[in-house]
């Protein structure tokens, strides 16, 4: 029987490249270790790419790191009947989740500076959309929570990894976003070697969510080469190493805080 093919979006050019290649990188270990299982298609990123996809014959479409771009595209997949398995973002129901949910990440760092004692909360983010949004919402909670915007208090750096110590100021205890499945976690550790940083970061790492997106559909597909729809999205469901709520994403927010150094290191051991 012709091996399923399965589409792989993911962005090749831009400022998610990173995510991208981490993506890139683990289909590359499951075409080594499970070559039977599928053909893997590479598709970049792109604002039309749900379209082109959805009109190939794919089976199942992995990837997508742009929220709003996954949820533009999932009525898309659905009206064509494929399986949508995203380990970075979530877009709801059918599509499979393994990431964190994004609209709890302002609530969670805000929660973990009143955790630290502190009664002031400054926000030090980066100009990027995506970055400015998160910025305007965790001092959205921490007003709510009654924390003001001062010196004396905690640091929240909002923005890449590997551009921390552009924003990193102060003495205080810092809090900002990590995911050690990025090659920019590293730059981050060493730029926050003499500060006090709590990292907020996935209780899955982006490595380990591609793992287990990629691995259970590649075991489902070899087990059942014929397997489509609603009976796939099962399969790969059963297999999953984290349990999915009927909405397809993991049953909590997916976030934790802990010292930076205590992150799983799961690229760069310490």
């Amino acid at each position: 029987m012709t091996r399923p093919s399965v589409a792989v979006v993911a962005p090749l050019t831009g400022p998610r490249t990173a995510w991208g290649a981490v993506l890139l990188d683990q289909l590359e270990q499951i075409r080594a270790v499970s070559p039977e299982a599928a053909e893997w298609q590479v598709y970049d990123e792109t604002p039309d790419v749900a379209r082109t996809v959805a009109d190939a014959g794919h089976a199942a479409v992995v990837g997508h790191t742009d929220t709003e771009g996954a949820r533009r595209a999932l009525p898309v997949y659905e009206a064509a009947g494929l399986v949508c398995l995203l380990p970075f973002v979530r877009a709801g129901a059918p599509a499979l989740s393994w990431a964190p949910d994004g609209d709890a990440l302002a609530r969670t760092v805000v929660e973990a500076a009143m955790a630290l004692g502190v009664t002031a909360l400054t926000v030090s983010q980066d100009e990027e959309p995506g970055w400015t949004a998160l910025g305007r919402a965790v001092a959205e909670e921490a007003r709510s929570a009654g924390l003001t915007s001062g010196p004396g208090g905690a640091l929240a750096v909002l923005a890449p990894q590997d551009r921390f110590a552009r924003f990193a100021r102060g003495a205080g205890p810092v809090l900002t976003p990590a995911d050690c499945g990025l090659n920019s976690f590293t730059r981050l550790r060493h730029a926050a070697a003499e500060r006090e940083v709590w990292a907020v970061h996935p209780r899955m790492c982006a490595v380990r969510r591609v793992q287990t997106a990629v691995t259970a559909l590649a075991g489902s597909l070899s087990g059942a080469p014929a397997l489509r729809g609603t009976a796939l999205a099962d399969a790969v469901r059963a297999r999953s190493g984290a349990l999915l709520a009927r909405g397809g994403a993991p049953l909590d927010d997916g976030w934790l805080v802990s010292r930076l150094s205590w992150t799983c290191p799961v690229r760069d051991p310490l």
